[in-house]
């Protein structure tokens, strides 16, 4: 409620840009977080593996540093908001090594950080837009920089979610 907020009171368009996009990422990843808690409650039922466990606190630690990240940008931080979670996102791709993909056989998988690199880099595309913001260089054209990217990645999202249904 406080992004929606902020997304019609703020009177800097940048601001109204940023807090759209994080309003739409937040609903998504707030949406992944359970899928992903389904999954670690799935796979632990299939398997006993130490790396369920290892993935399973790395997660509830990502969605602690999210959640924080999400009200303090609802708080009106929206920048430092941005890129708590952002650092949040990272710490998970950097940390998770592992897949899980309850329907497959072995539904627990090992991914390198080799596999992860082009999600990281777009992290830190994203998180070095943020930094941009923060100093206050172009925040307009960042603003809707990274409110394109909340845009598509949602998008992407739920046309994975449609197609994986059909």
């Amino acid at each position: 409620m406080g992004l929606g907020w902020q997304v019609f009171a703020q009177q800097a368009l940048s601001h109204r840009l940023l807090a759209l996009g994080l309003l739409l990422t937040g609903i998504e990843q707030g949406r992944m977080a359970m899928v992903d808690l389904r999954q670690v409650a799935t796979v632990g039922q299939q398997v006993d593996d130490r790396r369920l466990g290892r993935f399973y606190q790395v997660l509830l630690l990502a969605i602690a540093g999210q959640l924080v990240g999400f009200y303090l940008a609802a708080a009106g931080g929206l920048g430092s908001g941005t890129g708590a979670i952002m650092i949040s996102i990272i710490g998970f791709n950097l940390a998770a090594g592992v897949q899980l993909q309850p329907e497959t056989e072995p539904p627990l998988r090992s991914v390198s950080l080799r596999e992860r690199s082009g999600v990281l880099l777009a992290d830190g595309l994203a998180l070095a837009l943020v930094g941009l913001w923060l100093a206050d260089v172009g925040r307009v054209w960042i603003g809707a920089g990274l409110l394109t990217i909340a845009l598509t990645y949602v998008a992407v999202k739920l046309g994975l979610g449609v197609r994986s249904r059909l």
